[in-house]
């Protein structure tokens, strides 16, 4: 199946204007959507590998660690028939998820309030689909985690990751970014090498690794992030850079990748 196509990438994170108070952010989010790029780059492409997916017409779907949820409820919209658990251990996050989906009437999706570690997944459904979007590196014992989402899979399921690449390894357009890093992160993310392995471990076996954020996506996240440091200066920067940012993000989620700064990972239990 093919990649969204650009109107389809713009409606990605839209549905986040209902949780907004200022009138003017909810004006521009229904317009363009959200300011932040990368986080549609990433969503984009899980929705995009998902879409290849043989799924059952009725799927069981769980989105572990669903953060704004974009990608379920653009799962939801699209795919009424599936059933969506989305968790997550940010009750604000919850709350403002129950609410979206309560105003656009979507009765398919459910929001968890939970600590993905120590949820027993085999008690809440059997699952034809497991995503994760950028939350192993959250995750001290991710064997353990990933050997948990093993149990709640169906032995037809799939897996479907995103990760950041290990940032020493990141190509960088700007000085500033060089030392970019985000400080929860409980290690310095990935090589493909290392979630193989860890996958190997955890009883999965790699269908498909490529890699996402390439010059393209990177090019979108520096711009739409060129401030930083410097919160109100970055918004600033991010609203006169965005029309070309969402361009420039369009274009990395297009195709596959041999290299760049994230990698999506589609697994099958063995």
């Amino acid at each position: 199946m093919k990649p969204l196509n650009y109107w389809q990438f713009l409606q990605v994170g839209r549905e986040q204007w209902i949780v907004h108070r200022n009138p003017l952010a909810q004006i521009y989010i229904r317009l363009c959507g959200p300011l932040g790029v990368h986080a549609r780059i990433r969503n984009t492409r899980v929705i995009n590998a998902i879409r290849r997916l043989s799924l059952p017409a009725e799927a069981r779907v769980l989105d572990a660690g669903c953060g704004h949820g974009y990608a379920s409820f653009w799962l939801a919209r699209h795919y009424p028939k599936y059933r969506i658990w989305a968790i997550d251990a940010d009750p604000n996050l919850i709350s403002a998820g129950e609410k979206i989906a309560c105003r656009l009437g979507l009765c398919n999706i459910e929001f968890v309030l939970a600590d993905i570690q120590s949820l027993r997944l085999e008690k809440i459904a059997i699952f034809d689909l497991i995503f994760s979007i950028d939350l192993l590196e959250h995750i001290e014992d991710d064997i353990s985690l990933l050997y948990a989402w093993r149990r709640a899979l169906n032995p037809q399921g799939y897996l479907v990751l995103h990760l950041p690449r290990r940032h020493q390894e990141h190509r960088r357009f700007f000085p500033a970014f060089k030392s970019h890093t985000t400080p929860d992160h409980v290690r310095d993310e990935y090589t493909a090498d290392e979630i193989c392995e860890r996958l190997s471990q955890a009883k999965f076996r790699v269908d498909r690794l490529c890699y996402g954020f390439s010059g393209w996506g990177e090019l979108a996240f520096e711009l739409n992030n060129l401030f930083w440091r410097h919160k109100w200066l970055r918004i600033f920067t991010a609203l006169l850079t965005h029309p070309l940012c969402i361009w420039l993000a369009y274009l990395d989620t297009r195709r596959d990748y041999a290299d760049g700064n994230s990698l999506l990972v589609v697994a099958r239990p063995i």
